[in-house]
């Protein structure tokens, strides 16, 4: 994300989205309320008589008082739903409804009552966000392959797969899997350049994975500098989660959010599992646990961020004011549908304490 213009005494500020992510961010930053301005296109009914079953599509620039946010990352956009505020008067009435779909390039003002200094944070970590490169994930077996990549505001599946036959037919096999190796070769490639991504893990749990990097040794040296390999135990895409909690993940970037989120809630979940009472979740148990002092880790999802704004945001100021983590979860995602199942809040604590 750009900001392009700050001006707090106003409690405006100016945005350019520049990727998926943003869009992710600026769901939990825009809430009910808030202004925001943007050019959209609008439908415009013809006024005389002689054409009122005729409209037209019009490029317009309205203020609407957001009521709803939507975002979808399949259709990589974010929908944000409101009355109108300020518009052409002459060609669309104020305090009629208006649905902004934003999309990567599109430039945005909110407007806030006051900018939280959440909102502030979580505006200059997407910010932040777009200068980092992003991280690949492979997964191979024969014929197959499972594409992960870690982004901030989620993981991006893909997948390719070819017949290249069993073993026991030796005629032609050799060739197939030569054909399917520079296919994959191709695709890891595209999405290198597409998606500004700095390193490739590639995993597996036979020699599938080994025998393609030695593949990309021969076919693209440069590509098999910036590769990984790595040995799992499982296939698909729990194979590109079991590679996220991997030492050599951390190792590469530490700082994606995708990554925080399961490594995070892996963390509760395991401290839950071992029965260690240095767990709570539910808002309840969390807030009690943040009011004495007792938090490491905070994670909340931002669904319920937004559903409970002002006291999830107290929660988050005073667990980081006694140098606990928190960190927001999104809900979409498989670590957030677990959190989910816990109320949507937990925390691992420093130090037992009574519930």
């Amino acid at each position: 994300m750009k900001i392009l213009k700050k001006k707090l005494r106003y409690n405006t500020i100016t945005v350019r989205i520049e990727n998926l992510d943003d869009l992710w961010y600026l769901k939990g930053i825009i809430k009910p309320d808030d202004l925001v301005k943007s050019k959209t296109e609008r439908r415009i009914k013809a006024k005389d008589d002689v054409q009122r079953d005729k409209s037209t599509r019009k490029s317009i620039t309205l203020t609407i008082k957001t009521e709803k946010t939507e975002f979808n990352p399949e259709s990589k956009t974010l929908r944000i739903l409101g009355a109108i505020e300020e518009g052409p008067e002459d060609i669309i009435p104020t305090g009629s409804h208006h649905t902004f779909n934003l999309r990567e390039g599109d430039k945005l003002r909110i407007t806030k009552e006051r900018w939280s200094p959440v909102d502030l944070e979580r505006l200059r970590d997407a910010e932040k966000a777009s200068l980092r490169p992003k991280i690949l994930v492979t997964v191979l077996d024969e014929g197959e392959a499972i594409f992960g990549i870690i982004r901030e505001s989620g993981i991006n599946y893909f997948e390719h797969s070819r017949n290249i036959g069993g073993k026991q037919y030796r005629t032609g096999r050799k060739e197939k899997k030569k054909q399917f190796y520079g296919e994959i070769e191709s695709l890891i490639s595209n999405l290198v350049d597409k998606e500004n991504i700095s390193s490739i893990i590639l995993a597996g749990t036979g020699f599938e994975k080994n025998n393609f990097h030695s593949f990309l040794l021969e076919k693209n040296p440069w590509l098999a500098e910036s590769t990984h390999v790595e040995n799992i135990s499982s296939h698909g895409r729990s194979g590109v989660r079991e590679v996220i909690k991997r030492p050599v993940m951390e190792k590469i970037n530490k700082d994606i959010n995708a990554a925080k989120d399961i490594q995070l809630v892996d963390r509760l979940l395991e401290e839950i599992g071992r029965d260690s009472k240095l767990a709570v979740y539910g808002t309840g148990d969390v807030e009690h646990a943040v009011n004495a002092g007792a938090v490491e880790m905070l994670v909340v999802n931002d669904d319920l961020f937004q559903a409970e704004r002002g006291r999830i945001e107290k929660m988050l100021k005073n667990a980081k004011s006694m140098k606990g983590t928190t960190h927001i979860v999104n809900h979409l995602n498989e670590a957030g549908k677990q959190l989910s199942s816990l109320g949507g809040v937990g925390a691992v604590l420093r130090y037992r304490i009574k519930t």
